[in-house]
């Protein structure tokens, strides 16, 4: 048997976090990884020195992938230099917690902008490219608050809800060119985004979790790579929960 051949993977906030282990797990087995992130500069340098340290490399694009504009220019840059995705990663996102009575409504579309309106945005022109080669993985990212609601994340609950409704729906469009469309839904994980929750909070999330413990980026990268991966051809429109049994 040959060699697995080198994709091309695009992931959206791939400089932090989760987004960055999954931009790392493909880097390491030799595929083709740009990170696409908006504006954070320290973030990018420090995600790249990340990927020196483990002898791999990286490309990054910088676009702010709620905007329509900026995307349309982004996938004109990838396209003229031979570097349509085969797999989309869309794992940017963020949250401004609050209860609803309190969630201004420019909170309210800034968090849909940034988890749901950046999915769709890429999504659509990642699907007319994969359409067109007849073949692609796309691999978005919703939360168990879609599924169970969180208090103080109705914003956040309902951009994730939003991302599991456009996966399946995609998933079916899609299916007829050969692509797979489907989603993660990560439990409570360390990151940057998540540092601002109290320990108190931490714990109550941790105690409510049947494996008692929170998730690390890595195993959140290797759900996405399985996803990805040949064996899961025939796996399209799901969303697979890596939250510890917590759903």
């Amino acid at each position: 048997m040959g060699s697995p051949p080198v994709r091309r993977v695009l992931v959206t906030g791939g400089t932090k976090g989760i987004g960055r282990a999954v931009a790392l797990r493909f880097a390491s087995e030799g595929h083709r990884v740009t990170c696409v992130y908006k504006g954070d500069d320290k973030g990018r340098a420090e995600c790249a020195e990340a990927a020196r340290a483990k002898g791999l490399t990286l490309e990054f694009e910088k676009a702010d992938a709620a905007d329509p504009a900026a995307v349309l220019d982004l996938w004109k840059r990838l396209s003229a230099a031979d570097r349509e995705p085969d797999y989309l990663v869309n794992a940017a996102g963020m949250t401004r917690d609050a209860p609803l009575v309190f969630t201004s409504v420019t909170d309210f579309d800034a968090v849909l902008d940034s988890n749901l309106k950046s999915t769709f945005l890429m999504c659509q022109q990642g699907a007319k490219a994969m359409a067109r080669r007849r073949f692609g993985r796309i691999v978005n990212f919703s939360s168990p608050a879609a599924i169970l609601g969180h208090e103080g994340q109705a914003a956040y609950a309902a951009a994730k809800a939003g991302v599991l409704g456009l996966t399946r729906t995609l998933a079916r469009e899609l299916a007829r060119y050969g692509v797979t469309v489907n989603a993660v839904s990560p439990g409570l994980v360390p990151t940057e985004m998540t540092s601002a929750l109290s320990e108190k909070k931490v714990a109550e999330l941790v105690a409510k979790t049947p494996l008692q413990r929170t998730g690390t980026p890595e195993e959140i990268a290797g759900a996405v790579r399985m996803l990805c991966d040949d064996l899961a051809g025939y796996m399209t429109g799901q969303c697979l929960c890596i939250d510890g049994g917590l759903t």
